[in-house]
Order: C-alpha cells, then sequence, then structure tokens
C-alpha cells in the first residue's frame, strides 16, 4: 500500500467524521438559529458504502450536537445565576410538576423537528441534571441522524438502479419536508403525555391529513 493510498485511507475515515463532529457542534450551540447541518451529514452518508462508516457519522454528529445543545443548556443555567428568590420558587414548583416526563420531552424534542431551544434553556435555567439532559440528547440526535443517514442512502441505491428514479425522489423529499415543517408537533407531542401513544398517533395523523388537505386546496387553487 503506498502513501497516497493510506492518505486516502485517513481522510475517509476522519476527516469526514470530525467534520461532521465540528459542524453538528457548531449548529447546535447556537441559540434559535438552525444551520442545515443534516444536509451535510447526509451528503456524507450517499458516499460512504459500508454500514461501519455511516454508522460512525451518525454517532460523531449525534455526539456533536449533543455537545452543541449542552452548550445551550449552560446559557440557561447562566441566567439562573440572576433569579429573584420569587422566580427560584417557580423553577422549584416546575421541577417537581415535569420531573417524571421531563427526559421524554427532551428526547422528543431532539429527535424531531421541534424548535427545542425554547425547551433547553429553561432547563438550564432549573438546572436539570446535566447527566440525564445529556443522554436523551443523544438518544434523540442519534435517532434523528440516523433517519437522515438511512434515508439518504436510500435515496442514493434508488437512483443507482434507475437515473428516471431523481424527478420522483425530488418530489418525494420536497413533499416530506413541507409535513414535517407544517405538522404541529408540540400538538403531537403535548397529546402524547397528557393522553397516551394511542391517541398521541391519532393525532399526529390527524394532522397530516390536514396537512395534505390543505396542500391539495392550494395546488387546486394555485
Amino acid at each position: 500500500m503506498d502513501i497516497s493510498s493510506i492518505v486516502e485511507i485517513l481522510r475517509s475515515t476522519l476527516v469526514a467524521p470530525l467534520g461532521v463532529f465540528i459542524i453538528s457542534i457548531i449548529s447546535n450551540a447556537i441559540p434559535f438559529v438552525s444551520i442545515p447541518y443534516l444536509g451535510i451529514v447526509a451528503g456524507y452518508a450517499a458516499i460512504y458504502k459500508g454500514i461501519a462508516g455511516k454508522l460512525v457519522l451518525v454517532f460523531c454528529s449525534a455526539i456533536g450536537a449533543t455537545f452543541g445543545k449542552s452548550i445551550i443548556y449552560f446559557i440557561g443555567r447562566a441566567f439562573s445565576v440572576k433569579l429573584s428568590e420569587v422566580s427560584r420558587k417557580n423553577i422549584e414548583l416546575f421541577k417537581k410538576v415535569a420531573r417524571r416526563s421531563l427526559f421524554l420531552a427532551i428526547l422528543a424534542f431532539a429527535a424531531t423537528p421541534l424548535p427545542d431551544d425554547i425547551l433547553y434553556i429553561p432547563l438550564g435555567v432549573m438546572r436539570y441534571s446535566l447527566i440525564m439532559y445529556f443522554i436523551a440528547i443523544l438518544m434523540g440526535k442519534f435517532i434523528l441522524t440516523a433517519i437522515v443517514v438511512i434515508y439518504a442512502s436510500w435515496l442514493v441505491e434508488l437512483m443507482r438502479i434507475n437515473i428516471f428514479f431523481v424527478p420522483v425522489l425530488v418530489a418525494i423529499t420536497i413533499l416530506l419536508t413541507y409535513i414535517i415543517l407544517k405538522v404541529n408537533w408540540a400538538k403531537v407531542v403535548e397529546t402524547t403525555y397528557d393522553k397516551g401513544i394511542a391517541k398521541g398517533i391519532e393525532v399526529f395523523f390527524n394532522e397530516l391529513g390536514r396537512v395534505m388537505v390543505k396542500l391539495i386546496y392550494r395546488r387546486g387553487h394555485g
């Protein structure tokens, strides 16, 4: 094996995951600003052929995103220093009421397109367990990134089978993106916590139907 081959192996196995790790940290560390780092992850997923390589990408992105959201947590924690006594009592009351469901809420926000910083900053303010926070974020981001990598890999395989699939795949991707952006995820999650998973699934499909009807109506009157 010559030097150029060794360099190429190092580049493909180290540089790409490191880049994904760094961009995932940066994208998730800026409050209320979303940088489309998952698009970069999807691009690398399309290049990597082996399952091991894809798993490395998922893990690097998930751990990077988790570190980024940890910065958001500490931003909230910094604000907690200036809380008044009344505010501190309100925070403690909130902690007692929401203790059982917070872990699942953090995981759900991390694994979906929900605007998660509106939850994570208050968690820092109330000094929620950093360990539990980190674990929940990591699990959620792992799920989200794995879905992106699997979807990107699936698209590439279909394109290899037949190039004519490309327009169809583009249309599917646009449709899925539209649905993700328009579904009221907060309503779905809130219903799931209040009334159970079955009711949450029912609300999700109701939301899906609402979005599709609205899209068809717009197409018909466009």
